[in-house]
């Protein structure tokens, strides 16, 4: 809405404004992939403001852009953020395990903590790794090396977290609900050891708009440990290494 009065926008319809909003958020995200800076490519305030810029926004107009802000304001409405099915229980099985819980996240904090906050799940977590803090974003090491000693990582993009867990020497366990029938009945370890696994990695990596950005992701080292259908499967896993 605050876009929309902007020069470049105000002579396009509704939905014609939205999608131009769109390409110019988009192409603020690539540019940074593209620049190496994947610490900046989920900095939303940031881009927000350049694309204001852009479109000749006046400097109040860009100083307004407040993204943080309205994710808290979100996270008190109806109908924007909802946990994974599964999640709590998970969580909560987790924790009674004596598990050690860190988030290791690409969106900065100030984006995610107020959504884990009020859906409350964040008082499971010892810590929240994020860019601005870590200095790096999945798939890079050091991000993964910020959060300490990890057992195993769960995740559901395969370049982020199979990768950058594998990468950084953590068993990674990936979430794809949408797994083919013959995979979903078998266990996580069953399903990752499947021989039909890396025709099901292969598409998910055809379809992910991160992996031309990460030239070495394959159905090799994007294979994961463990496959979830559920997250709360997690516990078992656990359990099962404990």
């Amino acid at each position: 809405a605050l876009l929309k009065a902007t020069p470049g926008l105000k002579d396009l319809g509704e939905q014609e404004a939205t999608r131009a909003v769109r390409r110019h958020v988009s192409g603020g995200w690539q540019r940074r992939m593209d620049a190496g800076d994947l610490v900046g490519a989920y900095d939303w305030d940031a881009i927000y403001r350049e694309v204001a810029t852009e479109l000749g926004g006046a400097p109040d107009l860009v100083g307004g852009i407040d993204v943080a802000g309205w994710v808290v304001e979100c996270c008190g409405q109806d109908g924007h953020i909802a946990a994974l099915p599964g999640a709590r229980d998970a969580l909560a099985g987790l924790h009674d395990l004596g598990a050690r819980l860190v988030v290791v996240t690409n969106g900065f904090a100030a984006y995610q903590e107020p959504v884990l906050d009020a859906l409350g799940l964040l008082r499971y977590f010892e810590a929240v790794v994020t860019p601005e803090r870590a200095g790096a974003a999945k798939p890079q090491r050091r991000i993964f090396e910020a959060a300490g000693s990890l057992d195993l990582f769960v995740g559901d993009t395969l370049v982020h977290d199979v990768l950058g867990a594998r990468a950084a020497g953590v068993p990674a366990a990936w979430l794809h609900p949408r797994l083919p029938e013959g995979l979903a009945r078998l266990s996580p370890q069953e399903r990752a050891e499947h021989p039909d696994l890396p025709e099901v990695i292969a598409r998910s990596l055809a379809a992910s708009p991160h992996a031309r950005f990460h030239p070495e992701a394959d159905a090799a080292s994007c294979r994961p440990d463990f496959v979830l259908a559920r997250v709360d499967e997690v516990v078992g896993v656990v359990a099962a290494r404990a």
